[in-house]
């Protein structure tokens, strides 16, 4: 499921966080910011609201960010930058990592179509590894979504379907080798496209350290992701502010006139 709000040659794709959606209220606030300036895609991740499928936290959604993408260039945008929020920032790294041909894939991604290269990617309040439990919030996520009754609890109550049997066992000895690409290797492999990673004081999913990582991560060969840590922000799209947003709004238009 996607909407489409706003106008003009430079597009964003908006994807949203676990139990998020682009009908949320909170969400819809958001993307108006973003449509003030910007034509704006904003989609339903698989499993999620009144999207089909399963949520795989991050694996198969790279293809639903994919066809966002897709979908922004046929409206007719010249320019395409995807922004994501939580699981959605997981998303948009591996979508833009996966979409560049010369990016070295582990065998769970091998079999993913993933064609279209945006022209920039935004990270708010994302993950730098996958399996992270070390904050009570990611601890409880992977407690319920492990499970069976947990799953079903997630699934009446958050309206979320999901399906781990996409993951390689987290025991499996070659795990770190075949599981699908990891966002430090994601960020690496983005450049030398424009990235803007954020990360709030407040996160109580990902602490700062992730954004640190992801921000190390992405210094190859002398190109600079920028990094903001914004003081008193939490978490992802939820803690978004019209002064926060403005800052995003400000840097995608930098770099689109950088490229005339």
């Amino acid at each position: 499921m996607a909407t489409v709000r706003g106008s003009g040659t430079t597009a964003l794709v908006v994807v949203h966080g676990f139990s998020g959606g682009h009908r949320h209220g909170s969400f819809q606030r958001l993307l108006g910011w973003f449509a003030e300036r910007f034509l704006v895609v904003a989609i339903d991740l698989r499993g999620h609201a009144n999207s089909t499928g399963h949520c795989t936290l991050g694996h198969l959604e790279v293809l639903d960010v994919d066809a966002a993408v897709g979908l922004a260039r046929q409206l007719g945008a010249q320019k395409v930058f995807t922004v994501g929020f939580s699981l959605g920032a997981a998303c948009v790294l591996r979508q833009a990592a996966l979409a560049k041909p010369e990016t070295v894939r582990p065998e769970f991604d091998r079999g993913l179509s993933v064609n279209n290269v945006p022209d920039g990617v935004i990270s708010v309040g994302g993950t730098s590894q996958w399996f992270y439990r070390g904050s009570l919030r990611m601890f409880m996520l992977h407690f319920l979504v492990s499970s069976r009754l947990g799953s079903l609890f997630v699934k009446n109550n958050y309206q979320v379907s999901t399906d781990l049997s996409t993951w390689p066992d987290e025991h499996h000895p070659r795990r770190f080798e075949i599981q699908p690409l990891d966002p430090r290797d994601c960020v690496a492999a983005i450049a030398p496209s424009p990235l803007l990673i954020v990360q709030g004081e407040h996160d109580n999913y990902f602490p700062r350290e992730h954004g640190e990582r992801l921000h190390e991560a992405a210094q190859v060969d002398g190109h600079q992701a920028e990094y903001w840590f914004v003081p008193s922000m939490g978490h992802a799209e939820n803690a978004m502010t019209p002064e926060i947003t403005e800052r995003v709004k400000n840097w995608v238009e930098s770099h689109v006139r950088s490229d005339k």
